[in-house]
């Protein structure tokens, strides 16, 4: 009796995940940063976001109306094997996370592609491309392919990172809208200097406070994968130092232009993943 009940539950559990019904938390993380200047309906138009059963939030940009690129964690379970693609669902077009906005479309993956030589220990080659199971509608005023970053950004460029932030009134989170943050690019040699943690390679971009900042601007937990914008070019994906003001752990992203190539063979390619690759198994 108790085997037929495990393989009834079982067999409930994959129904439900092989369908587009099945239910993916909408929570949101304890905080999201410190800061922050509220954005416009259009001001960044290549921003989304992705959920999961593991991540109630992550960052991702809009390559084109398949596409968008995330990272590598943010698709990636606890131990670093795929998700089932239908069980991610992308968001665009939407300056809010909470209440939801008529502009947002909102989308179930297909196929995801993570980079093969993902490091989880270190954050190397923290990308993820995901193709979408229908197109987004573009052009639209809402959403836009982003424009990739090819240069390299000096050190002391100001640059932003947009993400989420809460707006709250008498004690109450009224909502959860996007907003920017001025940050400055850093040397890579004195935030390795400073990092107690993960180093920061060549193919990654050091940015925002050294030391601690406690009223900000610093990105918290909520922002993992949020866009870092250089002249309005998709220049990282915040892929670790979500220090909420902390010191001696500066935010630090993957670099676009270091995968550009890599970005576009996923855009072509025709195989689909085995259920459960894992880059470990690489």
């Amino acid at each position: 009796m108790a085997k037929l009940v495990t393989k009834s539950l079982l067999l409930l559990f994959f129904l439900l995940a092989s369908t587009s019904s099945f239910v993916i938390p909408d929570e949101e993380p304890e905080q999201f940063m410190i800061g922050g200047t509220p954005t416009v309906q259009g001001a960044f138009p290549a921003v989304a976001f992705i959920r999961t059963i593991g991540r109630p939030i992550c960052g991702a940009a809009v390559i084109d109306e398949r596409h968008v690129v995330t990272l590598a964690q943010c698709v990636l379970n606890g131990t670093f094997h795929l998700y089932n693609p239908r069980l991610v669902r992308v968001h665009t077009g939407d300056i809010l996370l909470n209440p939801v906005s008529p502009t947002r479309e909102t989308r179930l993956a297909s196929v995801i592609y993570v980079h093969p030589n993902f490091k989880a220990h270190t954050y190397e080659n923290d990308i993820a491309v995901i193709r979408l199971q229908e197109p987004l509608p573009l052009p639209s005023n809402e959403i836009e392919p982003a424009f990739r970053r090819t240069r390299i950004v000096g050190n002391g460029f100001t640059c932003h990172m947009v993400g989420w932030g809460q707006t709250a009134a008498a004690g109450q989170v009224v909502d959860v809208q996007q907003r920017s943050i001025p940050i400055v690019i850093n040397d890579r040699d004195q935030c390795n200097f400073v990092r107690h943690l993960s180093p920061v390679t060549e193919s990654m971009i050091c940015a925002g406070n050294l030391v601690a900042a406690a009223t900000g601007p610093a990105p918290c937990t909520g922002n993992i994968g949020s866009g870092l914008y250089c002249d309005g070019d998709l220049t990282g994906l915040l892929s670790f130092g979500l220090n909420c003001g902390t010191a001696n752990n500066p935010p630090t992203f993957t670099q676009i232009r270091f995968f550009n190539g890599w970005i576009e063979q996923q855009l072509v390619r025709t195989d689909v993943p085995p259920a459960g690759w894992s880059p470990l198994d690489v």
